[in-house]
């Protein structure tokens, strides 16, 4: 893959700023870029087509190929599992297949381009996002298509994963508060009662008649509310993967969402993680 360039410098109040300097962190990637009826146009004068292109081909250094936006959405849910300090041995598992080489190989080409930083001196396996990471993140998340869907608070996440261990109450009412800060996403995991069965069902758009409708494209019963509650909360935590997982159900049916997941949480060491 290719290494990423040095950014080209901006003139401010007569004085070269290097773009990754100001607002690193803050704003997204790109914010520099002049819109002109030719597109988008760089510190260095050239035009893009779209942001992506400013950022893919222009500081990257990657041809432009078709393939293009399949490897820019890779990279957006690599970097959003790294900001969400998903445990790596899961994301190998879930976004890698399991294969190993590749996370790794993926892991050391963002270290090397400054999207992620090391947890000590010599380890960024564990690291997070740097500053630049993130600004790369925001931009990746601002030109998504579909636009990326907002995603709970962060604080309201943490919650649900400090209610492990709580009392059964103080778990439901971080429940009910994630209930209703998550809304209606395209694809929405959620607690459903049906006589004397519990379970966590799966429902997305379907956005092909006339009329787009809520259809449930994935369920699992469960004898008692605490074991489809203990779910729920893995699903919660998770809820930056839920398009996917959506996807898979709706693309190859129930059963093999049922698999992925199952080897996800192996992979993850079980719900407790």
């Amino acid at each position: 893959m290719a290494r990423r360039r040095r950014s080209a410098s901006i003139l401010v109040a007569g004085v070269a700023v290097p773009d990754f300097e100001r607002h690193v962190g803050e704003l997204p990637w790109g914010w520099w870029l002049r819109a002109n009826p030719r597109g988008y146009e760089d510190a260095a004068g050239r035009n893009w087509a779209s942001v992506r292109d400013a950022f893919w081909v222009g500081e990257l250094g990657f041809p432009s190929v078709h393939f293009a936006p399949e490897q820019h959405e890779l990279m957006l849910r690599v970097m959003t599992a790294i900001k969400s300090m998903w445990c790596g041995e899961e994301r190998q598992h879930d976004i890698f297949g399991g294969d190993m080489m590749f996370w790794r190989f993926y892991q050391c080409w963002l270290a090397s381009i400054g999207m992620i930083g090391k947890s000590n001196e010599r380890n960024f396996f564990d690291g997070g996002l740097t500053s630049l990471g993130r600004s790369v993140l925001m931009m990746l998340q601002a030109t998504r298509e579909p636009e990326f869907e907002r995603l709970p608070m962060s604080a309201v996440v943490a919650a649900v994963s400090a209610s492990k261990g709580l009392d059964a109450e103080a778990r439901e009412r971080a429940l009910i508060t994630f209930e209703q800060q998550v809304g209606f996403r395209r694809h929405l995991f959620a607690r459903e009662n049906l006589g004397r069965r519990y379970l966590v069902t799966l429902t997305g758009l379907k956005v092909g008649a006339r009329m787009p409708t809520r259809n449930i494209a994935w369920s699992q019963s469960f004898a008692n509310a605490k074991s489809r509650d203990d779910l729920f909360v893995w699903l919660a935590e998770r809820v930056h993967r839920w398009d996917d997982w959506g996807e898979i159900a709706y693309r190859k049916g129930a059963s093999a969402l049922t698999s992925h997941l199952l080897s996800v949480i192996v992979g993850a060491g079980g719900l407790s993680r």
